[in-house]
């Protein structure tokens, strides 16, 4: 099997050791190596991968030199595969991973969308990859691919967004700005790591988990007093809320007395 990688940023710069270390015969299209040899590396290939920005997918499969038998895939999460319609046949290959500095595939899952046709030798190569397989449904509409990849989002970058939060008010209690990421990120990890032993229910705590609106009220004081909006806590705090009714966690009466403290204003 011969593969051509089409684009060489994060991901093609994980996957391309990742099949060259399977035993598979790789080989790259850079843009700057000019359009000729970009056309000479696709033609000769069995399998096509794109690996540009998302934007650029459909226009990149418009413009490469299709042969028949050959399979194109695309590694987004957000991109139907209706992106690569000139492509002789088609597939996705997602990781779910985060891809920084020499992140390597190993051990992610990865989201496979495929037909029939390609789908064992694509799952072979994906073991082949030390990757676990997750099926995808196939075809796959626009709104579920959207949905599936907000997911993967807000579990990574997501999680972002929350620790900025959490440092502003560190910053706001007194706080040294440059302690707060170290201080505050062994309680995230803490709190992953109960959740893949007990699972998302088993694994809340804190005040919502106990019912104390008291601490709750402090906590919104607390925002108001930093000058800080409010809405991204009783988001969070809420959906915590419905973990700890799932966990049987609390009573009708904490129940009732969190919604009504925590609703938006």
């Amino acid at each position: 099997m011969k593969h051509a990688v089409v684009g060489f940023g994060r991901l093609a710069r994980a996957l391309v050791p990742a099949l060259q270390a399977a035993g598979e015969d790789v080989g790259v299209a850079r843009r700057s190596d000019g359009e000729a040899a970009v056309a000479a590396t696709v033609r000769a290939a069995d399998w096509v991968w794109l690996t540009v920005p998302d934007d650029h997918i459909a226009a990149t499969a418009a413009a490469l030199p299709w042969r028949s038998g050959q399979l194109a895939l695309h590694c987004s999460g957000a991109t139907p595969l209706a992106a690569l319609a000139p492509a002789p046949a088609a597939a996705g290959f997602h990781p779910l991973k985060l891809l920084a500095g020499d992140a390597v595939l190993a051990g992610a899952y990865v989201g496979i969308e495929t037909d029939d046709a390609h789908r064992r030798a694509l799952l072979a190569l994906v073991r082949r990859l030390g990757l676990v397989p997750l099926a995808l449904p196939s075809p796959m509409s626009a709104p579920a691919r959207a949905a599936y990849h907000a997911a993967a989002n807000l579990a990574a970058s997501g999680l972002l967004a929350v620790l900025a939060e959490a440092g502003a008010l560190w910053s706001a209690a007194g706080l040294a700005p440059d302690d707060a990421l170290a201080a505050l990120l062994p309680l995230s990890r803490g709190a992953l790591d109960t959740a893949q032993a007990r699972g998302l229910a088993g694994a809340v705590s804190g005040p919502v988990a106990r019912g104390d609106a008291g601490v709750l009220a402090r906590h919104l004081d607390a925002l108001a007093g930093a000058g800080l909006a409010d809405d991204l806590l009783r988001a969070v705090a809420l959906r915590q809320l419905a973990l700890a009714q799932a966990a049987g966690r609390l009573d009708v009466a904490q129940v009732t007395a969190l919604q009504a403290l925590l609703a938006p204003r």
